[in-house]
C-alpha cells in the first residue's frame, strides 16, 4: 500500500479517535453529577483529569511495545480498548466504574505516539513534519466536531455520547484491523529485528530499558519533549482560565465561549493542516516551533484588548501558534531519534504533554484567583521564557534546515 493511502488511513482512524473524545468531555460533569452517581465537584475533578494521568504513564510504554512488536497491532489493541472504556462508561451504575472507565481510556488512548511513529516509517525526514501536522489536524477536528455531536446527542439521554462513542471508536478498530497495513519494517541493524539474516540483538542493553532511560541516550528529542511539556502546562492553564475571565469581565455565557473556542480550534486546524506543509522546508522546525512560542506570547500579552477585533486577532496568533508549535516539536522529536527508538521516544513526547494537561489547569485555576486577567501576562512571560531556552538549546537538535548529520546513537555512552 502507498505511504500516502496509509497516512489517509491513519489520519480517518485518529480522528475518530478524538471524535469519540470530544464527544464525550465536554459533558463529563453533567454525567458524573446525574443522580445515579451524585459526584461532587472534588470528585468530578479527579475523574477528568485521571485520563491525562494515564496517558502521562502509559504513553512511553505504548510507544515501546509497538518498537518491539508493530505499530499494527498496538494500535489495533488501543483501538479496541478505547471502545470497551466508552462502553463501560456508558453503561456505569457507579462512581467507581466511571473511574475505572476512564482510567481504561485514558491508558487506551495513549497510543497516539504510535500513530505518530508510524507516520515516521512513512515518510523521510523531510516529510515528517508536515505529517505530524496532519495528526494535529486530526486531533483539531475530533475536538471540534466532537463536542457539538455530544451535545446533541444529549438529547437522546446522558449516556447517549459514551455509547455512540464506544460504536464509533468499533468501527474504527475493525476498519483498522481491515485497511491499516503494517508500517514498521525493521533493517538489518534494527536491535529489534528477528529475520532470519539479522538475528534479535539479545544483548542490547536499551531492548528492556525504560523509556525514561532511552530518553537520556537522545538529548535532541529529550529537550524537545520537555519544551514541550512546559508549552502544554502554561496553554493548558490558558485553556482553564480564559473562559473563566470571559464570564467575570466580559460577561460572556456558555453560547459564546463555546464559539470562541470554535474559533481557535478551527484555526489550528488549517495552521496545522496546510501552514505547516508550507512553512516547516523553508524555514525548518526549529524556527518553526520558535515563531509559534513567539506568537502565542504575543497573542497572550494582547488578549485582554477592548473590542472584539482585537481580542479575536489575539486569539488568532494564540492559534496559528500553538497550531505550529506541536507538529515543530513532534517532528524534532522524530528527527532526533534512531529509527528503531520512534515509538518510545514519541511516547516520552506524549507523555511530557499529557503530564502538561495534568498540571496546566491546577497551577491555572489556583493563579486565577488572585491575578484575574493578569494570568494571561504571567502565562505570556512564561511561554516566553520556553521560547528563550528553547532558543539557547537549538543547538542541541538537529532539523531538517541543520548540517546533515547522523543521528545520535542509542549505544553511544
Amino acid at each position: 500500500m502507498k505511504p500516502k493511502t496509509t497516512t489517509g488511513i491513519l489520519f480517518v482512524a485518529v480522528f475518530l479517535d478524538l471524535l469519540g473524545f470530544g464527544m464525550v468531555l465536554p459533558l463529563m460533569p453533567l454525567y458524573a453529577a446525574d443522580p445515579r452517581f451524585a459526584a461532587t465537584p472534588a470528585e468530578i475533578g479527579w475523574l477528568m483529569a485521571i485520563y491525562s494521568i494515564m496517558q502521562f504513564i502509559c504513553a512511553p510504554y505504548w510507544g515501546q511495545l509497538s518498537d518491539r512488536i508493530g505499530r499494527r497491532p498496538t494500535l489495533l489493541l488501543g483501538l479496541v480498548g478505547s471502545a470497551l472504556s466508552y462502553l463501560a462508561y456508558g453503561l456505569a451504575n457507579a462512581l467507581w466504574i466511571l473511574f475505572v472507565a476512564r482510567a481504561a481510556a485514558g491508558m487506551m488512548g495513549a497510543n497516539i505516539a504510535v500513530a505518530q511513529a508510524a507516520l515516521a516509517d512513512l515518510h523521510p525526514p523531510r516529510e515528517r513534519s508536515k505529517a505530524m501536522g496532519l495528526i494535529g489536524a486530526a486531533f483539531g477536528l475530533g475536538f471540534v466536531i466532537g463536542p457539538a455531536f455530544g451535545g446533541w446527542l444529549a438529547g437522546f439521554g446522558v449516556a447517549a455520547a459514551p455509547l455512540v462513542a464506544a460504536l464509533i471508536t468499533g468501527l474504527n478498530a475493525l476498519a483498522a484491523f481491515h485497511y491499516l497495513p503494517e508500517t514498521r519494517q525493521p533493517t538489518r541493524s534494527d536491535p529489534f529485528s528477528a529475520s532470519a539474516d539479522s538475528p534479535p540483538r539479545s544483548g542490547h542493553p536499551l531492548l528492556s530499558a525504560n523509556p525514561w532511560r532511552l530518553a537520556q541516550r537522545f538529548p535532541g528529542a529529550w529537550i524537545s519533549s520537555l519544551i514541550m511539556g512546559a508549552f502544554i502546562t502554561l496553554f493548558s492553564a490558558f485553556e482553564v482560565t480564559l473562559p473563566l475571565w470571559g464570564k467575570d469581565d466580559r460577561h460572556w455565557d456558555m453560547t459564546t465561549t463555546g464559539w470562541i473556542f470554535t474559533f481557535v480550534g478551527v484555526i489550528a486546524v488549517i495552521t496545522q493542516g496546510g501552514l505547516v506543509r508550507r512553512l516547516m522546508p523553508r524555514i525548518g522546525e526549529k524556527w518553526a516551533a520558535m515563531t509559534g512560542l513567539l506568537l502565542v506570547a504575543a497573542g497572550l500579552f494582547t488578549l485582554r484588548a477592548d473590542d472584539w477585533p482585537l481580542l479575536l486577532g489575539a486569539l488568532a496568533l494564540i492559534s496559528v501558534g500553538s497550531g505550529l508549535i506541536h507538529p515543530s516539536l513532534s517532528g524534532l522529536t522524530s528527527l532526533n531519534t534512531d529509527p528503531a527508538f520512534q515509538g518510545s521516544m514519541l511516547g516520552v513526547f506524549q507523555s511530557m504533554s499529557a503530564l502538561g494537561r495534568c498540571v496546566g489547569p491546577v497551577l491555572g485555576g489556583a493563579a486565577y484567583d488572585t491575578l484575574q486577567g493578569g494570568i494571561f501576562a504571567l502565562t505570556a512571560t512564561g511561554i516566553a521564557g520556553v521560547l528563550a531556552g528553547l532558543f539557547l538549546l537549538r543547538h542541541r537538535m538537529r532539523d531538517l534546515r541543520a548540517p546533515s548529520g547522523p543521528t545520535p546513537s542509542p549505544d553511544a555512552p
